[in-house]
């Protein structure tokens, strides 16, 4: 319980009162859930007016397959009934986008490329700037950014290469992806990830062998940034690039980024069109241009 991120506490307590008041209602104990009552359970919540969307309910879920695991009761975990249960719901409460519309990844990368750290810095400009390269041209989310592994990448001047672990999916299942970053010109080596990347990983050597963290992102006395800290950085850049952070969130990098790829002809692999259409195929708000993407970076 001491790994999980605060967020991912104040989610699990609010479905745990949930629970509670389930259990109480029916006069179960909550501290003994069977397989039965698991599935009566996400029936319920299924069933709750007005409706629960299908995160909510998933989040219910992997709060309760904590508290199986916590009590070596894998079996009803991995059962296929609940697996069936939950592929019924998805099927009919899909999940929706949260954005019609999305805003201009040009407008940060301009931003930032007026706010040059190298090869002159501090250590904060240069963290939170990396950081923010890294989460649009990865197209990561802050969860995958904090599971990045500084042991696991090979660090040359070009390119950076190395696994990690990104999507909901390798996550559950533990697969690894491999990111390869590779810098394509040195014109716009202010919005370049690969250099800053580089460059903050090598400034970070003696705060990690004190600290013996292997985190790929840390803070200034060496502790490993938590997905708040990074959600912070993020909307802090977004914001003094000119983005409306009221209404998008630091995951919108994500949508933004995708947008723009698949705007210039430029989209990798993704798990399904279905999943490009509904959530990364946005309309920019401004300009569409290419702008500083078709000079900075390849993914792998």
């Amino acid at each position: 319980m001491k790994s999980w991120e605060q967020s991912t506490l104040k989610v699990y307590n609010s479905s745990y009162t949930r629970l509670f008041n389930f259990c109480t209602l029916d006069s179960l104990d909550p501290s003994n859930i069977t397989l039965v009552v698991f599935m009566d359970y996400l029936s319920h919540l299924f069933k709750i007016k007005p409706p629960l969307a299908f995160s909510t309910i998933s989040n219910h879920r992997s709060m309760l397959n904590q508290l199986l695991l916590l009590r070596d009761q894998s079996d009803i975990v991995n059962d296929p009934f609940i697996t069936r249960i939950m592929t019924g719901i998805h099927k009919l409460r899909s999940s929706s986008a949260k954005y019609k519309e999305i805003w201009d990844a040009n407008k940060v990368f301009k931003y930032l490329s007026t706010s040059k750290v190298l090869p002159k810095f501090t250590y904060t400009a240069l963290l939170n700037k990396t950081l923010v390269l890294c989460k649009m041209f990865g197209l990561a989310r802050s969860s995958d950014l904090v599971k990045w592994s500084f042991k696991g990448l090979t660090i040359t001047t070009d390119p950076i290469r190395g696994p990690v672990i990104n999507a909901k999916e390798q996550r559950k299942d533990g697969v690894l992806s491999i990111l390869e970053l590779t810098s394509l010109d040195d014109t716009y080596s202010q919005v370049g990830p690969v250099c800053h990347l580089t460059s903050y990983l090598n400034s970070t050597k003696e705060r990690r062998n004190k600290h013996q963290s292997d985190s790929v992102f840390i803070n200034n006395n060496g502790t490993p940034l938590h997905v708040n800290q990074i959600n912070e950085v993020v909307l802090s850049t977004l914001s003094k690039s000119g983005i409306y952070t009221t209404n998008f969130k630091s995951f919108s990098t994500r949508s933004a980024l995708a947008s723009l790829l698949l705007s210039n002809n430029k989209m990798g692999r993704w798990k399904s069109n279905d999943t490009v259409d509904t959530f990364y195929d946005k309309r920019i708000i401004g300009e569409k241009s290419g702008g500083f993407l078709n000079n900075v970076v390849q993914l792998s």
